[in-house]
């Protein structure tokens, strides 16, 4: 199992590629992810999954391009996607997509995922982690939660962890506990510290 930052930047969602035998699996798809996929050589056709920590634009605006793209190139195999429960962005994408075309060959897949879920793909397991995440909105900067999770990817005896935006939470502190790599995203400035 092997691991490709597509993308990172303070701000900006991170972008993963997981590589596993001869599948890949993408976290988090924000502007871009479609270049980025195809400036690192990455067969379309061999993505199983696309897992999207919550529905922010950054972590998920990619998605249609995406879609779009698997399209162009008559993609036949189905796609997997997972995200958060309550996560309506994801599910709003997905459905202008399917409405917009009525001639692709592919299937798409929506799972509906919460903290505590599992998945098995092949021989590879998948850990779902609830994150606490809030979102700055408004002229006040209100802060509201948004649904959010982590990922745990296990092959054999390799553990990756990977978060969306996130603060410190148990879920984050159970994620990381024990795995090989973890990729936190999550961006703090000196001037928004408390001291709580």
């Amino acid at each position: 199992m092997n691991t490709t930052v597509l993308y990172s930047q303070a701000g900006i969602a991170t972008q993963i590629v997981i590589s596993v035998e001869e599948d890949y699996f993408i976290v988090d798809a924000g502007d871009g992810t479609l270049r980025d996929l195809l400036h690192e050589k990455i067969d379309l056709r061999k993505i199983k999954g696309i897992f999207l920590t919550h529905g922010h634009y950054d972590h998920m605006a990619g998605l249609y391009a995406l879609l779009g793209h698997f399209r162009i190139i008559e993609r036949k195999e189905k796609i997997d996607i997972y995200f958060p429960q309550g996560c309506k962005e994801v599910e709003q994408v997905v459905l202008a997509f399917k409405r917009s075309y009525d001639d692709f060959i592919f299937k798409i897949r929506i799972h509906r995922i919460n903290g505590g879920d599992k998945i098995k793909i092949k021989d590879l397991k998948i850990k779902i982690f609830q994150m606490k995440h809030y979102a700055a909105v408004g002229k006040n900067r209100i802060l509201h939660p948004d649904a959010a999770v982590g990922y745990q990817f296990i092959h054999h005896d390799k553990i990756i962890a990977i978060s969306g935006d996130t603060g410190m939470c148990p879920g984050l502190i159970e994620l990381v506990r024990g795995v090989d790599v973890a990729y936190i995203d999550s961006t703090f400035k000196e001037e928004e510290a408390t001291d709580t």
